[in-house]
């Protein structure tokens, strides 16, 4: 989890990054110790982000009670009602993949997964456009006075 956190956050120019892991409370544990281990290029200074915590909700129950004010999402601003499990929610639809692909070869695996995968993607991709409540806009200025200019010419 060190690596793969490091190398995402090695070249961000943000002020916050909020992490949202299953063991938050125990991985964000001497963080910057473990960092050492790394190469120069994926450790970052101390203060060039702030990093904040977090627990899913899903997985905050079987925490003590310490955890869950300290890592909730309920508690904390600037993550809205967030519960933090979008990033496993995928994974049920996986598992059905893992018969087919259980005797197939690294490469067609490989494939095979990636395929499912990107599928699985698409689906989301396609599913923003239907919003799950109505959108309302409230148009600026700018743009009412262009919707009167362009209805006020008269067709050429």
């Amino acid at each position: 989890m060190d690596y793969i956190f490091l190398s995402t956050v090695k070249d961000e120019k943000v002020k916050i990054i909020k992490i949202s892991y299953d063991i938050a409370c125990r991985w964000s544990i001497k963080l910057r110790q473990r960092m050492q281990n790394y190469s120069e290029e994926l450790q970052f200074p101390e203060g060039k982000f702030a990093l904040e915590y977090f627990i899913p909700k899903f997985h905050l129950p079987a925490h003590g009670s310490s955890c869950h004010t300290k890592y909730s999402f309920n508690y904390r601003p600037g993550v809205g009602r967030t519960h933090g499990e979008n990033i496993e929610s995928g994974w049920a639809h996986t598992n059905p993949a893992a018969i087919s692909t259980r005797e197939m070869g690294a490469g067609a695996r490989h494939s095979a997964l990636d395929g499912h995968w990107g599928g699985w993607n698409w689906r989301k991709v396609i599913g923003f456009g239907e919003p799950s409540h109505p959108i309302r806009v409230h148009p600026t200025k700018s743009l009412t006075r262009w919707e009167r200019a362009v209805t006020a010419e008269e067709p050429t």
